[in-house]
């Protein structure tokens, strides 16, 4: 089965988007991983926490020490460290680690010129190995 990527470009808040996905990943009931810079992590965490008051997401920066929770939302700096490969979203302007070895990737695009043009590059990568690709705007 081919790698499916599905990319949301336009995004004004891309750690906001991300939450509608996220919830709609675990809604799927597959294993769900973020790939997030740590910078990024925390906010997003704050975002899940509160994103929706009455929809829970179980969640943790994950850093591979104790292991998962059944139905837990891992964020992880590199996503090749995450222990399975159902369901990756990557807020990463980086190609994520083990990106290809997914069943599934949701790329998620700011606004900003140079995200747009990461994820351009990415796009190709994921492209020249065969991914079946779509997009999605992301626009408000």
């Amino acid at each position: 089965m081919a790698l499916q990527v599905s990319f949301y470009s336009e995004a004004e808040d891309p750690l906001h988007y991300a939450c509608r996905l996220i919830r709609r990943a675990f809604a799927s009931g597959k294993p769900v991983g973020v790939c997030v810079a740590p910078d990024d992590a925390a906010r997003l965490d704050g975002l899940l926490w509160s994103f929706d008051a009455t929809d829970f997401i179980p969640h943790r920066r994950w850093d591979g020490t104790l292991p998962p929770a059944p139905g837990e939302v891992l964020l992880v700096a590199d996503a090749a460290s995450l222990p399975h490969r159902s369901l990756l979203l990557n807020l990463s302007d980086d190609m994520p680690g083990a990106a290809l070895e997914f069943e599934r990737v949701l790329e998620v695009i700011g606004r900003e010129p140079g995200r747009v043009q990461a994820g351009r590059a990415r796009y190709r990568v994921y492209q020249q190995a065969g991914a079946k690709l779509d997009h999605f705007s992301a626009a408000s």
